[in-house]
């Protein structure tokens, strides 16, 4: 009887210590996350002027495409 009594009691033990854990993990909280804020902008300073365009050159002479067409996707010479 004294070994029923002993097998009870670590079971109940056991149980006793053990039972909180899969609770516990049902509300673990995730990890804060400290995101610093962006840089500070300067908004007093003027902006450089951007470059000026540069001329364009002259347009190259286009090349006279060889005939044919277009089957969907695919370039079929005529």
């Amino acid at each position: 009887m004294k070994t029923h009594a002993a097998r009870f009691a670590a079971g109940l033990a056991l149980f006793a210590a053990g039972a909180p854990f899969p609770v516990s993990a049902q509300f673990f909280y995730p990890p804060i996350l400290i995101v610093p804020p962006p840089a500070a902008q300067n908004y007093g300073t003027p902006k450089p002027k951007p470059p000026a365009d540069r001329p364009k050159p002259a347009d190259s002479p286009t090349q006279a495409r060889p005939g044919g067409h277009y089957e969907g996707r695919t370039w079929v010479p005529d």
